[in-house]
């Protein structure tokens, strides 16, 4: 069996590789994900008057929507831009933090924050008048682009079942571990369970 007379140097080949792969997979870098959790028409029963005073609807609407911007990654995020399709009505951010603002030729609106730290997050809120809200164009970053994610309104797990989950799954993994090199020390040495 090729295992048998060559299973230290197959497994001295693999540990270099295994370890680029661990390396590539846990690198600190900015990673930036972008999620719209709630959009909202308020149909308002007032009416729209023109200038002298006509009624040119009976109802106005006003359109709302939100985005979520977070750096889930472990490197600050330089120079992030989010850039929308025109600039909206009103424009509210959560927490309340410095940008800049730039309009393009062709009226794309962007706005653009310093940095964003590890772990912090922002809420973009905004709203229209009897006129849609823009549609986000793109989110990104000097490091990276920013990915779209789904939110869903979640109930609150209780910290307790959530660190029992947690001991659960690092004990699982560590079960499948143990048995993995049980498995490869019988396949490579012949060794019944670890003698």
């Amino acid at each position: 069996m090729a295992l048998q007379i060559y299973g230290k140097e197959i497994v001295s080949l693999l540990v270099p590789f295994i370890a680029w792969i661990l390396n590539t997979l846990f690198r600190s870098k900015a990673r930036l994900l972008i999620a719209r959790p709630h959009a909202f028409t308020f149909l308002v029963q007032q009416p729209l008057l023109d200038q002298n005073g006509g009624v040119v609807s009976p109802t106005q609407t006003m359109h709302t929507s939100s985005f979520f911007l977070s750096n889930v990654g472990r490197e600050t995020a330089t120079k992030v831009e989010i850039v929308f399709n025109w600039k909206p009505h009103c424009i509210n951010l959560w927490p309340a933090r410095h940008y800049g603002e730039r309009t393009e030729a062709d009226g794309r609106f962007s706005m653009i924050f310093d940095s964003l730290s590890p772990r912090e997050d922002m809420g973009i809120e905004m709203f229209c008048i009897n006129s849609n809200v823009p549609d986000l164009i793109v989110a990104r970053c000097d490091q990276c682009t920013a990915q779209f994610a789904n939110m869903i309104p979640q109930p609150v797990i209780p910290t307790w079942k959530r660190r029992v989950a947690i001991f659960l799954v690092f004990a699982g993994l560590a079960v499948s571990i143990y048995t993995a090199i049980l498995l490869l020390q019988f396949l490579v040495l012949k060794t019944p369970y670890g003698h």
